[in-house]
């Protein structure tokens, strides 16, 4: 029997020969798992890759079937754990829950434990720092009891410096352990006893000038608390000194201004004012440590105001008796009156006839040596005092205006640049000035005796 053949549709060259090459990328990476994929399969119109798809899908499928086989044949393995674990989980999580309720407790005795430990070790050291406290005040009370016995035989044994230190050690345990006893009233009254004993013996020390009982009493004050009372004291006392060899080298500078006898020695201003600066810088230099003992930075700044004030006053004495024996203001008006001869050729002819050649250029020269040697001299001492000062670090806000005082002190030092200055302005003239006007005259009187 012939079977009949069916009419083949025709086909396009194109679509058989030259396949897109897009489509062909699209379908080689097609998965078959993906939903999205039937849409491509949809849009298919070449029947070769049709064909390869099918057989594409029917390996895939046969994949599928094998791995389900594969984990059909796990399920019995595995339906025998789960009922393993359903046996034995009971157990194992009854005990594990019993694990943590005994470990929850435990943790709960333990944190309790602990509060208990630290509230404990708190109250024992409250009651160390108690009995601390206790064994302090006790000591205290011992070390006052041997403090005001050592000041009473210190005392009795006429030992100022040890009675002192008994009683200040006193003070500093009263300071600690404040206390209203009989033993405070009988130390404050051996400290009465003491300071008036002190303040006497330094009194003597001081009229007598006693250098080492003067320094040993007066470092007795500062341990009775009256270290203020000792600075003004012992800067007095150093005042005293400085003025009483001041009054001394001016009282012999007087008395050798007022000689008359041709011979007798010749006054040295600049010695004697240098021996006063010399002083001053001595005893701020000897006496640092003293005075810093007294009352640190500050006790040196006073003592240099205070000494400061005998400069001021006796280097102005030493200045002006310089100026009135020197004449410098009579000398200052005869310069100038020559000076105004001299214009007037007249005037000088008639001033060389007399014979009067005015002022001698060689005592003006000398003049100007001691007054520059008077200004170098005051020049340098202040220079010292300007670096003492910048050294001390004054650290109370109220004695800010300490320095400034102590610059404005060389008072003294002041008023010598300022006379001398007023003594050459006076006079305007140099040594060179005078020289010259000398020079001058001789050759004018030469020429008149020509005549």
């Amino acid at each position: 029997m012939a079977v009949p053949s069916t009419p083949r549709s025709p086909r396009r060259p194109d679509a058989v020969l030259t396949p897109d090459p897009s489509s062909a990328d699209a379908l080689s990476s097609l998965d078959f798992g993906d939903p999205a994929s039937l849409a491509v399969l949809r849009t298919l119109t070449d029947a070769g890759a049709a064909t390869r798809l099918l057989h594409e899908c029917v390996a895939y499928q046969r994949a599928l079937d094998a791995r389900l086989d594969s984990l059909l044949a796990r399920r019995a393995d595995v339906d025998r754990a789960a009922a393993s674990l359903l046996r034995s989980a009971p157990p194992l999580l009854s005990l594990a829950a019993s694990d943590a309720a005994v470990l929850k407790e435990s943790s709960f005795s333990t944190a309790a434990l602990a509060d208990a430990l630290s509230s404990r070790v708190r109250h024992l050291d409250a009651a160390h720092s108690r009995a601390d406290a206790a064994l302090a005040r006790a000591e205290a009370a011992l070390d006052r009891s041997r403090a005001l016995e050592a000041a009473r035989r210190a005392l009795a044994a006429d030992d100022l410096g040890a009675a002192a230190a008994a009683v200040h050690d006193f003070l500093a345990i009263d300071a600690r352990f404040p206390t209203d006893d009989d033993l405070r009233r009988d130390l404050l009254d051996i400290k009465r006893r003491l300071e008036g004993l002190a303040r006497r013996r330094l009194t003597a020390a001081v009229d007598a000038q006693d250098h080492p009982a003067v320094l040993r009493l007066v470092r007795l004050f500062p341990l009775l608390a009256l270290a203020d009372e000792g600075l003004q004291v012992y800067v007095a006392y150093l005042k005293k000194v400085v003025a009483i060899r001041a009054r001394a080298d001016f009282e012999h500078l007087a008395e050798l201004t007022s000689a008359t006898q041709p011979g007798a020695e010749r006054p040295d201003f600049v010695g004697c004012l240098t021996r006063l600066f010399k002083d001053i810088v001595l005893a701020v230099e000897e006496n640092d440590a003293v005075l810093r003992e007294l009352r640190g930075e500050d006790g040196v700044a006073y003592a240099i105001i205070e000494l400061q004030e005998e400069c001021d006053s006796r280097g102005t004495q030493i200045l002006r008796r310089y100026s009135d024996f020197r004449k410098l203001a009579r000398l200052a008006s005869d310069i100038n009156s020559y000076t105004k001869n001299l214009l007037s050729v007249v005037g000088s002819m008639a001033s060389a006839a007399a014979g009067n050649e005015g002022p001698d250029p060689r005592e003006i020269e000398l003049y100007l040596e001691e007054i520059l040697a008077l200004t170098q001299l005051g020049e340098d001492y202040t220079e010292f005092m300007v670096n003492k000062i910048r050294g001390i670090a004054v650290e109370d806000a109220g004695t800010l205006n300490l320095g400034a005082k102590l610059f404005l002190g060389g008072v003294g030092v002041q008023k010598t640049g300022e006379e001398i200055a007023t003594a050459l302005n006076n006079m305007d003239v140099s040594s060179e000035y005078v020289l010259k006007l000398r020079h001058e005259i001789e050759e004018l009187c030469a020429e008149l005796l020509c005549l």
